[in-house]
């Protein structure tokens, strides 16, 4: 059983890291590098960021005002910050600035294509994708399910262990967004079981 459950980790990791491209957006003097890109779901991005070169998403307005308004969920660090696209971001547009010289025009847009085929939460009756993945400390879970029903979900370690029950609850059919808090977790790779009264998936994510 636990032979079964290590293949499922590395086949997961393999399926996601396969085709995916990484971009790195870097820092030289007052400007991005690299300050706009466009991307697929998958691929992985690092923006550089600093205590001098604070890292902020910011709307289209803010960004386009030079402005330092945060984007309500949006990511900010003062460390290099590392994601993955995922179906959800599909045909948007990511603006970020650096919060300490947004209004010297210090800031960058990611442009994110169309997922090709059916979106991940539309491929069965219940699914669930996190963003962003790897997880710095922060992150959202959005579930989909095309029944009412019953959904739990559960985090374990790599050796199976139950490390957190993040929800048990009646929803609707629809989608809904949980969040999911990893800032006391320890680094490392983890895997996510939905439970619903249709059956179960897993999800591999990398808390950095």
């Amino acid at each position: 059983m636990k032979s079964t459950f290590l293949s499922f980790i590395f086949a997961s990791l393999f399926f996601l890291n396969a085709s995916a491209a990484n971009f790195n957006i870097t820092i030289n003097g007052f400007s991005y590098v690299l300050d706009n890109i466009t991307v697929n779901v998958g691929d992985q991005v690092t923006i550089e960021a600093s205590s001098f070169h604070p890292l902020l998403q910011v709307s289209q307005a803010t960004w386009n005002a030079n402005g330092t308004t945060p984007l309500s969920g949006g990511f900010n660090s003062t460390s290099n910050f590392t994601f993955t696209i995922t179906a959800p971001m599909g045909g948007t547009t990511l603006y970020y600035v650096c919060s300490n010289h947004a209004s010297s025009g210090m800031k960058g847009q990611i442009n994110v294509n169309v997922a090709a085929g059916i979106p991940e939460n539309s491929i069965r009756d219940f699914n669930f994708t996190v963003y962003p993945n790897p997880i710095m400390a922060d992150a959202w879970i959005n579930v989909s399910v095309k029944k009412a029903g019953r959904i739990s979900i559960v985090m374990h370690d790599m050796q199976g262990r139950i490390i957190q029950h993040i929800v048990g609850m009646n929803v609707k059919a629809g989608e809904i967004t949980l969040p999911l808090d990893a800032s006391r977790l320890q680094k490392g790779i983890y895997i996510l079981n939905m439970r619903t009264t249709e059956g179960m998936i897993r999800k591999v994510i990398v808390i950095q």
